[in-house]
């Protein structure tokens, strides 16, 4: 080989990494905008976008300029402002569709339940009732017995709680209306308590169901958010209360509130915003 191709050589193979990270950087920063336009369900102009991704007028120019060639965002007519493209949400729509969202959270939710010892619930709201829709049981001889497609009222479930406190006041408002109007035993006599736990939920950044839903059976629920700031899911650890003591509860506290922001982060949730498992939102 001559000097002149290993020097062209040792060129090209110096350059290769600047390359790649320039790659990479670019494609970071135009899924930063894909993601702000989906997030924000708004459109907004090249330099509303500048100002809240941080990147510079002349690249974000240049990276709307390509989005919009792929289909993936368009321009709003007779108008400077920038949206996701129907293209982009028949597509993602189709992704969600095809991708088995439980399956993909079971490993996260297996090692919740090793960690623990416990059974590890998933829940989902169907309009203001609570259906358990998966579940890991517990490693443990004994644990608790469920099934999953049961039905509870979410202001005695931890689960249910959970997600209450990552809703709007409206929603909470009116699903206390609702249960004030429940036959026993599962009335809601005091709509203040409630507000009351959500609170506490809250500032603590997960729930209690304190043998409230089952007697002798105690657990803890932290809620999933997906990327547009809405509860999808949560997640509980649940156990025999002689058990799973409050003590042994508030051990497995921030193994159950890390697992649900993890996931929450899979379903596109961004910690920096204002959203979180722990925020207030409801005010």
């Amino acid at each position: 080989m001559s000097e002149h191709s290993e020097q062209s050589d040792n060129e090209l193979q110096g350059s290769e990494p600047k390359v790649e990270l320039s790659t990479v950087q670019s494609v970071d920063k135009a899924l930063m905008i894909a993601e702000l336009l989906m997030r924000g369900g708004e459109s907004l102009s090249a330099r509303e976008i500048a100002l809240r991704t941080g990147i510079n007028r002349t690249t974000g120019h240049r990276l709307l300029n390509a989005l919009i060639h792929r289909g993936w965002i368009e321009k709003e007519i007779n108008s400077a402002a920038y949206r996701i493209s129907l293209r982009f949400l028949v597509l993602s729509n189709l992704a969600y569709e095809q991708r088995d969202v439980l399956t993909a959270m079971r490993p996260a939710l297996r090692e919740l339940s090793d960690l623990s010892r416990e059974t590890v619930h998933v829940g989902v709201l169907d309009g203001f009732d609570l259906i358990h829709v998966d579940k890991i049981d517990s490693p443990e001889r004994v644990g608790v017995s469920s099934k999953i497609g049961t039905r509870a009222y979410p202001h005695g479930a931890a689960l249910g709680k959970a997600m209450l406190a990552c809703s709007s006041t409206d929603l909470i408002s009116a699903y206390a209306e609702y249960a004030a109007r429940l036959p026993e035993p599962d009335t809601l006599h005091d709509p203040q308590w409630l507000f009351d736990e959500i609170d506490r939920t809250r500032l603590r950044g997960y729930a209690i169901d304190d043998e409230e839903d089952s007697v002798g059976v105690r657990c803890i629920g932290a809620a999933i958010i997906a990327g547009n700031g809405e509860p999808v899911f949560a997640i509980s650890i649940t156990g025999p209360s002689g058990r799973f003591t409050m003590e042994r509860a508030r051990q497995c506290a921030p193994a159950l509130i890390e697992t649900a922001e993890t996931l929450s982060r899979d379903l596109g949730w961004d910690p920096r915003s204002r959203t979180s498992v722990r925020s207030h939102i409801g005010d």
